[in-house]
């Protein structure tokens, strides 16, 4: 009886030390919790309540960055996949911008980042833009940052708990970028329209990964923000040594009963 509470306590100390992400003295708006793409499933995630999501330039724009970590990204067929997208619904729907993947079989993780509906509606698409990581293992964690600025787009990503792997990945700036007087109020994840239905997102292709925490925060995340958010979303080695040896004990005890 003993070594089965044992195991249960290690089992959630474990979880409990290793689960979430946060950044100290400051709380996101909007959050997601874990959930599994399947390359044909996505959702949403609405913001219009208590707080919209400007998307506009000058005076009164609110910078904001949405801060996520992934898992277990599958190999692509060659084509981007979807991440995450962003959208107006304030007057009729449409795609403001977008993340997207490529992993093939060697490791070579290209993250992708374009939009749509730029110049205030007057653009309808913009070319995406791309940057390829060596090395990259599926269950390797992937923490982006995908902040806006006064019409800047800047994604950022974070390998596991290196914080020197920290870098800017693509910006989207300057005159083109902007969205004219609007707010953003729903995310999409991996694919969804507005009926429910599935979106194809480029190439027709969505999404095979495990999203493991998201958090929308209003304001631009620094640098050591955006590290102590990632390394907090990584499970440390102590802990994720506990939980697999609660579960062993539990396992262990299961078979000798």
């Amino acid at each position: 009886m003993k070594i089965k509470y044992l195991s249960l306590l290690l089992a959630v100390l474990g979880g409990g030390l290793s689960s979430g992400a946060s950044i100290n003295g400051l709380d996101p708006v909007y959050s997601k919790d874990y959930t599994i793409y399947d390359g044909s499933n996505g959702d949403t995630l609405n913001v219009s309540s208590p707080t919209t999501v400007p998307v506009h330039t000058g005076s009164g724009a609110t910078p904001w960055t949405m801060a996520l970590t992934v898992s277990n990204l599958s190999v692509t067929p060659g084509t981007d996949t979807g991440l995450l997208f962003t959208y107006n619904t304030t007057s009729n729907y449409k795609n403001l911008e977008g993340i997207g993947f490529q992993l093939t079989d060697s490791g070579d993780l290209t993250l992708c980042a374009g939009g749509f509906n730029y110049n205030g509606g007057t653009a309808a698409t913009s070319p995406w833009k791309t940057q390829t990581l060596s090395g990259y293992s599926p269950d390797q964690p992937l923490t982006l940052f995908y902040t806006y600025n006064d019409g800047n787009v800047t994604i950022s990503a974070m390998l596991g708990n290196d914080t020197s792997t920290l870098t800017t990945l693509a910006s989207l700036s300057g005159s083109g970028v902007k969205f004219g007087s609007v707010s953003m109020n729903q995310i999409n994840f991996s694919a969804k329209d507005a009926s429910g239905s599935t979106w194809s997102v480029p190439d027709s292709v969505t999404g095979k990964y495990t999203l493991d925490n998201f958090d929308l925060y209003m304001g631009a995340l620094t640098e050591d923000q955006m590290k102590e958010y990632a390394l907090s979303a990584v499970p440390e080695p102590a802990a994720a040594s506990l939980g697999m040896l609660g579960l062993g004990m539990l396992m262990i005890r299961r078979r000798r009963a």
